[in-house]
């Protein structure tokens, strides 16, 4: 096993620095959150682009954690990469006239009765004229 070459808190500086190169990648690479939620949802250039920019993270989070030899900057940094690839992946999935997360395809359970009401089952008596 190698042994780390930084001490405990510079490990934790290491590690919050890559976290902020992680930020600044999926910055640069991904559309605002507030651009994708009001796109189309399960848009497949925003999908694409989180993937890339997770494999970019990953990359620089290894490569660096392999310098120092030290598992908690990885550990940190893929925090930071998992966070952000959840929020996107979030943000692609919400239809924008609902708000709410749509399934890859939504389908009603009666697909003809969309627009009519549910019939009144209160107990409630008509009034006689």
């Amino acid at each position: 096993m190698l042994k780390s070459i930084l001490r405990p808190e510079h490990a934790v500086a290491v590690g919050i620095g890559i976290s902020a190169v992680d930020l600044l990648i999926f910055d640069k690479m991904t559309p605002g959150v507030a651009d994708i939620r009001t796109a189309h949802p399960q848009n497949k250039d925003v999908e694409t682009t989180r993937k890339q920019a997770v494999i970019y993270c990953v990359g620089v989070n290894g490569f660096v954690s392999l310098i120092t030899r030290d598992w908690n900057v990885f550990l940190i940094g893929g925090i930071t990469t998992i966070a952000m690839s959840y929020l996107i992946a979030h943000a692609n999935a919400v239809n924008p006239a609902t708000g709410k997360m749509a399934g890859a395809v939504e389908q009603s359970i009666a697909p003809g009765m969309e627009g009519f009401a549910m019939e009144d089952y209160s107990m409630q008596q008509p009034e006689a004229a």
